[in-house]
């Protein structure tokens, strides 16, 4: 028997995209610009917990009417943190893998990470379907029955994946991002996911951009100490 290295010295970070990434949140834009009458009355069922993020999503993109160059148009129109780009160049000069994990819509994330110049990072999301025309469909290959979200896309689910990590950390800002926050190693929060950090006692870093997040690596660590394990 003799030590060996595991295969990862550094930790993963899984990013939320809408809110978090991008300014504004990427559906209610699309939704606002082109959902059709009954959209409002679905984001009230989720808001009151009568039906999940999953079945509501599905539901509001199936009533959006629009093209594909007007989505196009639209979404080129949605900017990021500022801070996201240097953040990524970091993560990739210290070999810190980062997953974008999202209940959103995956052409959606990936067009905009594109247009800002941001294009081989994985993206875990709802699989935003087009007919060709002017009716869309989403698809839920990470859906998981028996999350307690009711999420289009487990994020819990893929925390479970990454354990082979020393360490699991995770940027977020709002209610999709309050479970699986208590399954990773830190957070990195905005917004209301500050609050719910402080209030369930989950460790944590108030941040308002990713320049808070690239010098918090800066500073740390303990990630760069390799793990040891005992092989055969």
């Amino acid at each position: 028997m003799h030590p060996s290295y595991t295969q990862h010295h550094t930790p993963i970070i899984l990013c939320d995209f809408d809110g978090t990434i991008s300014i504004k949140d990427v559906t209610d834009t699309l939704l606002s610009h082109f959902g059709q009458d009954g959209c409002d009355e679905l984001e009230e069922l989720w808001v009151n917990g009568k039906i999940g993020s999953q079945e509501c999503m599905s539901k509001q993109i199936a009533l959006m009417d629009a093209s594909l160059d007007e989505l196009n148009d639209v979404l080129s129109q949605i900017e990021i943190d500022p801070d996201f780009k240097s953040f990524i160049q970091y993560t990739e000069q210290n070999n810190i893998p980062v997953h974008v994990v999202s209940d959103g819509l995956d052409y959606a994330i990936e067009f905009i990470l594109k247009r800002h110049g941001i294009k081989h990072l994985p993206i875990f999301a709802n699989k935003l379907m087009h007919n060709n025309a002017r009716s869309w469909r989403l698809e839920f290959p990470y859906a998981n029955q028996d999350c307690i979200k009711k999420s289009g896309n487990c994020k819990c689910n893929h925390v479970k994946k990454q354990q082979y990590f020393p360490q699991i950390l995770y940027v977020g800002d709002g209610s999709s991002d309050y479970c699986v926050s208590h399954n990773v190693d830190f957070v990195f929060a905005k917004d209301k996911l500050v609050h719910y950090c402080e209030k369930n006692k989950i460790e944590h870093c108030a941040i308002k951009s990713f320049a808070n997040v690239t010098q918090a690596l800066q500073q740390a660590q303990d990630w760069l100490i390799p793990v040891m394990i005992v092989k055969e």
